[in-house]
Order: structure tokens, then sequence, then C-alpha cells
């Protein structure tokens, strides 16, 4: 694989090497994608096979899905991507470039620069906006839609169940326009000390006994070291974004899978999308919060692929006989 030059990135990271005899063998792809405004975007793939997107959560980086990655690989082209502003991508020279409209432009540079033929699309929390967004505009280029623990739009109003919620992140992004550097060291404070893990436990914003520690650290120091006044930007952006009136307009197969205790984006929301989206399917996790992707990895695996097999393959095999 010829060297890509890096841009500057969100984090500092250590330069990154050429696959090995490995690396080739598992059809490794590593690069940058440019977006439509210049933005670069890092993204990897692994694999061989049907193509399935994964599309993160709000300050997330790939390795929330390394155990999909390491499940899926052998039978389909796994395609993980940092968002603008997140890991190895850059930050958009333009901090007001930080729509969801904006991420679904990096999606579509990355599925262009690997020149992927109708890929699947999982989105964990926010990705689930960036994945229905992308079926609205390009409807053919998507086989099929799995939602894991999002909603469809406006995230902030259901938090904790709780009016309250979308006054204090209000006032909190508020400060953090006006003042990006003293609200990021409060963050740093809040999030990065040594009871972080077992705060978000007592919040239930991450079950302790399902969770590997190792994995929310990753998490804590990759949301941590965001650029303050675009990682508020974004905030805001998806806070005022909707997708509701996309729901009964999707054809293609879909799942979406709730956590019984996911306090970000509770269960119900989860089941009155599913209720609207036609023909979807519905999954609900028993004590699954919003990190249920590592706490949980092998039953939402297994859900997955029986879906893929079950509805998405299928669908595919009866299209291509049609034809």
């Amino acid at each position: 694989m010829s060297k890509t030059k890096a841009p500057k990135k969100a984090t500092s990271t250590k330069s990154r090497k050429h696959p090995g005899t490995l690396a080739k063998k598992l059809y490794l792809k590593e690069g940058y994608a440019k977006s439509s405004d210049g933005t670069k975007i890092y993204y990897q793939s692994i694999g061989q096979g049907s193509p399935i997107v994964l599309c993160n959560g709000m300050g997330v980086g790939t390795f929330f899905w390394k155990y999909f990655q390491e499940d899926f690989k052998d039978r389909y082209q796994v395609v993980t991507w940092d968002y603008r502003g997140h890991g190895a991508s850059e930050v958009p020279k333009n901090p007001d470039h930080s729509r969801v409209e904006d991420l679904v432009d990096d999606c579509l540079a990355v599925t262009k620069a690997l020149g992927l033929q109708k890929p699947i699309f999982i989105g964990h929390s926010l990705g689930s906006l960036v994945i229905f967004e992308f079926y609205r505009r390009y409807p053919t280029k998507v086989r099929g839609l799995v939602s894991c623990f999002g909603t469809f739009g406006r995230p902030m109003d259901f938090f904790y169940n709780s009016p309250l919620s979308r006054h204090i992140f209000e006032i909190l992004t508020t400060f953090g326009l006006y003042f990006p550097g003293p609200s990021n060291w409060i963050s740093r404070l809040l999030v990065k000390n040594p009871f972080s893990f077992q705060m978000g436990g007592i919040l239930k914003l991450v079950n302790t006994g399902l969770a590997n520690k190792e994995d929310m650290d990753q998490y804590i120091n990759h949301i941590v070291d965001r650029d303050p006044l675009f990682f508020t930007k974004l905030s805001r952006n998806v806070q005022n974004h909707s997708s509701e009136d996309l729901l009964d307009k999707i054809k293609v197969p879909t799942l979406i899978i709730a956590g019984e205790e996911d306090i970000f984006t509770p269960a119900w929301i989860g089941k009155k999308m599913h209720r609207i989206i036609p023909d979807s399917e519905l999954f609900v996790i028993r004590k699954g919060s919003h990190a249920a992707l590592i706490e949980q990895p092998d039953l939402i695996n297994l859900r997955i692929e029986k879906f893929l097999k079950e509805r998405v393959e299928k669908n595919k095999a009866k299209r291509s006989k049609t034809h």
C-alpha cells in the first residue's frame, strides 16, 4: 500500500506502518478520503465480502467496534472510519462544518474511496442519525440499516427521560461556545479522574458489571482530546437535527437495537422507531446500557448476524434471481 501523508489530526497519533504479509492476507486497507469541504477523513477496511460501513457515536473512535470487527472480518468487508474532528481525521478548517450532513458527506467520501457497492450501514448512537441521513440522500446506495442505541433526532430531549436535560444541555453548550478553554478543563476534571468508571456505573452511563474498564478508559481518553469548540458546535447541531420524517419512508431491511437500561437513548425510542419503520425488526438487550457494544458484544453480534443472513443477504439473492 502506498504511503499516505497524514493530515493534521484531531489527536496526536503515532505514524501508521504499512500492513505486513498477515495484514495483506486479511485484506487490510487504510487511508484518507477527502470530504466535500476538503477535510481529510481516516478510514480502515478489513476483510472481504459484502461491505459493512460502521458509523460511530459522538466522541467515540473506531475502537468501539473492535469486537464486531473481529467477529465479522472473515465473512464481510468491515469498514471503520473516524468522524471529522475525531481520531485520525482532520478537524475541519471551518468549525461550522459540524452538522450531521457534513458527517454524511464524510461517509460518502469513504465509500467512494473504497469503491463500495451498496454497503450495509450500522450506526451507534449518533451513527444512527448519520445512517438515516445517508439513506435520505442516497437510498439506492444502501442495502440495509442497523441502528444501535440511536434515536431519530434531538437526543438530549430524552436523556434520563427528563425534560430538564435539554435545558441543562443548552446552558452547558452555550458556556462551551463562549469559553471553550475553561469548558474543556471542567470536562476533563469531571470525566478523566480515577473514579470515572465507578461514577459511570452509579449514574447508569455504563453497566460496570459487564463492561471492561480498559475499553471505557480508551473512550474517556478519546473524548477529552476533542477540539472543544468543534465538539460543542457538533453537539448543538446534532441536538437540532431530526430524521423522524424519514422513518416511514425507509424501504430497506432495518434492525433496531435498544438497551433496557440505556439512559442516553431510552428503549421506548427504539420501540417507536420499530413501529414507524416498515417491516423493521427490534431487539431490546436486557441490562444493556448505551455502551452495550462493549458490554455484550457476543449477543449483539449474533443478533446482527441473524438479521444479515435472514433479511439482507436473502434479499440480495432474491434480487439477483429476478435480474
